[in-house]
């Protein structure tokens, strides 16, 4: 094989005119044929009819490249060993033969640098700048393309020696090559095979140009958005389902001082961003607005609590669906789980969507005006309108009308109430005995049932303050009436604000002084009435009564402050009475002892004999507190009106002060059928 392929390369040169060894030679060493080397005119266009290389050594190649080329090749001795293969399979050119035999040296790590004149060096081509190849000195295509070895330096005018650049180059450089920045001088002094550096020379000739500005800047302006959320908007179209279309060759800024938009693209792009802009930057109404309900009844921070109640209840009701929705999910990605997740969601969804309130309500009270400020959807908005109207009514109101009584008991008397039982009676029953009414009173008061007591269910308050005037054992304390709205506290107080000596501290700097803190506190008769209106006209009310006493007679003196001695007598019931009833509240007796002295007529008064037939000693007596209530709907104004004026005509000044509430001066009034003279009465 090896002489076959000897044979094909005589017969080669055989075609350049050039004289083979003998035969005898060949036959008697295995080595490639030592040929004289004669000058010779290489002919590139010179047409081979084949060449054929088998197993060729490196020398046997470099000897074949010197006979086609002319040249003298100095060659190193540690040059690589290889077996070399190639078949041009037909005719081929000189230049193309030089070219391919080159090139079978590089990829076989051997490189030709130029030495100049007839020289050429062959030498490993790991470090190729090491070989000081020639400097190209002007283009690299003044020289035909070869594999031989050279350097060059490249200048850039305007793109930079930095990496970005070397992206661009590094993939034409053969494996063996050399590259080095100069980023001063923006230079690249690349050594490579003179057919590369004909390529990169061509690259960076194309690109080493002054940047044309393809893409259009525009200045947007926005009317209605703002300019950050049309940047975010315009971005996830990029990103999203524009983004084989401007990815790349779009780019957005902002400047908020005008609200301004900076697009730069291509100008292609221009009218499809331009579109998507004008359809959003319109006058649209927003999302969420804010409304102030004012309030004529309720008041305004009630009222906030009790719609927040409902708002919370929905949102941890949205929180519980989403972790239910999410522990609930298929943990693989299977095209059935995936529906499976799906239709979770939808229904998820569906189920938010029928909520009363979306997650953008808010509300707060202004208590200065009682208003609530709330803001949230336009159907949000809606949705506390209608609530704020169902709770924003007036409520009915109650007034309750009191007569608050002193009876002083006999020692006989267990309870004041006998002196009322004239009025315990019905329409069909004969009068109740005293026993009775007390036995019929405390049942009431000790199993609970409502101390109702009524005349054919029309007791009337004026019967009772005519016994109070006819019983001189009887003491109205007060008749106070008062309004009260459903389930608010009404409070009638009927006492005397003494000081109560809370601490002392002495002084000893000049003589000794006790100086005493003392604080005011009330006493005597309080009643707290809580009224419920039912809906059948019944009234519940929560009555809390105390009555306090004052007694100057038990003083006590502690640290030389003399301290009163308060009784304090309280009692808490709910009771139920119809419209326009009288409730009876009783029970509440006090004891005082008081000393007082036994006087006999006449002998009572003599001096020296009255202390033997008066003689002093404790006196005991004995009241109860009994109070009648009436509580009366007001469901309306002109109920209220008529009740008014009810009241009016039963007190004799009642035409006096109609009369200026119609005419609103006094003058006139007092003139009218007076029998004191009118500057009196204006007095």
């Amino acid at each position: 094989m090896k002489f076959a392929s000897i044979k094909l390369l005589i017969i080669f040169l055989a075609t350049l005119g050039i004289s083979p060894i003998s035969n005898k030679l060949l036959a008697q060493n295995n080595t490639a044929p030592v040929i004289p080397v004669e000058p010779t005119v290489v002919d590139p266009d010179v047409q081979i009819d084949l060449l054929l290389l088998t197993d060729e050594t490196a020398i046997q190649v470099i000897d074949l490249l010197e006979q086609m080329t002319g040249k003298i090749i100095l060659r190193r001795q540690d040059l690589p060993p290889t077996k070399i293969n190639f078949n041009s399979r037909g005719p081929i050119k000189k230049s193309e033969a030089i070219l391919a035999l080159e090139s079978l040296l590089s990829l076989n790590g051997i490189m030709l640098t130029d030495m100049g004149g007839r020289f050429l060096k062959a030498v490993p081509a790991s470090n190729p700048s090491s070989q000081v190849p020639n400097m190209l000195p002007g283009s690299s295509f003044e020289l035909p393309a070869s594999q031989q070895v050279y350097a060059k330096l490249f200048k850039l005018n305007y793109l930079v020696a930095d990496q970005t650049t070397l992206s661009l180059i590094n993939p034409l450089l053969s494996p063996n090559n050399s590259l080095i920045t100069f980023p001063k001088s923006n230079a690249l002094l690349i050594t490579d095979s003179l057919i590369n550096l004909q390529r990169i020379e061509t690259i960076l000739k194309e690109n080493d140009q002054p940047q044309v500005i393809r893409e259009h800047v525009e200045f947007i302006k926005l009317k209605f958005v703002q300019a950050k959320d049309m940047e975010s908007q315009l971005r996830s179209l990029i990103d999203g389902s524009l983004k084989s279309y401007l990815q790349g060759n779009s780019s957005i800024t902002i400047d908020e001082r005008t609200n301004q938009l900076i697009l730069v693209t291509h100008p292609g792009n221009l009218a499809l961003i331009q579109s998507v802009i004008d359809n959003i930057d319109i006058d649209a109404a927003p999302l969420t607005a804010s409304e102030v309900f004012p309030l004529k009844q309720a008041k305004a921070e009630e009222v906030v609590k009790i719609i927040d109640e409902i708002i919370t209840g929905q949102r941890k009701g949205r929180e519980d669906d989403a972790k239910t929705a999410k522990n609930d999910q298929p943990k693989t990605d299977t095209p059935e789980n995936l529906k499976v997740s799906d239709a979770s969601e939808q229904t998820n969804l569906s189920s938010n969507a029928s909520l009363q309130f979306s997650e953008f309500v808010g509300l707060s009270a202004d208590e200065r005006t009682n208003s609530i400020v709330a803001y949230g959807t336009q159907q949000d908005l809606k949705t506390l309108e209608t609530l704020i109207e169902k709770i924003d009514i007036p409520l009915p109101q109650v007034r309750i009308e009191a007569i608050i009584t002193e009876v002083g008991l006999t020692e006989n008397q267990n309870s004041g109430l006998s002196t009322f039982e004239v009025l315990f009676q019905d329409n069909n029953s004969p009068t109740l005995p005293g026993d009775d009414i007390l036995s019929l009173t405390n049942k009431i008061l000790s199993t609970g049932d409502n101390p109702i007591l009524f005349e054919g269910g029309k007791l009337s308050l004026r019967a009772i303050l005519d016994i109070t005037e006819t019983e001189s054992n009887v003491k109205v304390l007060s008749t106070p009436s008062i309004v009260v709205s459903h389930n608010e506290e009404g409070n009638i107080n009927i006492s005397t604000s003494r000081p109560i000596v809370t601490g002392s501290q002495s002084s000893t700097i000049n003589s000794t002084s006790v100086r005493s803190s003392i604080e005011y506190r009330d006493i005597g008769i309080e009643l707290n009435v809580t009224p419920l209106i039912g809906a059948d006209g019944s009234v519940q009310m929560e009555i809390e009564q105390s009555a306090d006493t004052y007694s100057e007679e038990d003083d006590v003196t502690l640290d030389q402050n003399k301290l009163p001695v308060i009784g304090k007598r309280t009692a808490n019931s709910t009771i139920t009475v119809d419209d326009g009833e009288i409730a009876v509240l009783a029970g509440l007796q006090k004891n005082t002892v008081t000393d007082s002295r036994t006087i006999f007529p006449l002998i009572g008064r003599i001096p020296l004999i009255k202390n033997i037939f008066s003689p002093r000693g404790p006196k005991y007596a004995r009241s109860e507190l009994i109070i009648f209530i009436r509580p009366t709907v007001i469901r309306n104004s002109r109920q209220s009106d008529e009740l008014n004026q009810n009241i009016l005509d039963k007190y004799e000044e009642g035409k006096t002060i109609k009369k200026y509430l119609e005419t609103g001066t006094i003058r006139d009034i007092y003139m009218e059928g007076s029998r004191l003279s009118p500057k009196k009465k204006e007095d």
